[in-house]
């Protein structure tokens, strides 16, 4: 009898969307503790919070440009894109919701 592992399925994740899943969480990090520092400080961290938010905003762009480029340039592949996808759509839910966030700062 040979034991032969067989799998279901075979699915390799781009290298791309791994890494921009990792961007956006870090974008997620900063984004919480801007608001930390916001609440701990009542509103007073200005330059702080501002910079925070700043850079998980260039940090979100990141990690939208990545796998758009990645998918762009590796056409039809072996690897399955959605975790591409995935790292998508929650780097642009990131984008709306910080921009929504200035927008609403700028507003009241």
């Amino acid at each position: 009898m040979s034991k032969k592992k067989t799998k279901l399925f075979k699915i390799k994740f781009s290298r791309a969307g791994m890494i921009s899943i990792l961007i956006f969480l870090g974008a997620v990090l900063f984004l919480l503790a801007a608001f930390m520092i916001a609440f701990r400080t009542y509103g007073h961290g200005d330059t702080t919070v501002a910079a925070l938010g700043f850079l998980a905003l260039f940090l979100s762009i990141l990690g939208l440009i990545l796998p758009i480029r990645d998918g762009r340039r590796r056409a039809k592949e072996e690897s399955f894109p959605l975790l591409s996808k995935v790292a998508v759509v929650l780097n642009t839910l990131a984008i709306l919701g910080i921009l929504a966030i200035y927008i609403i700062g700028i507003v009241i």
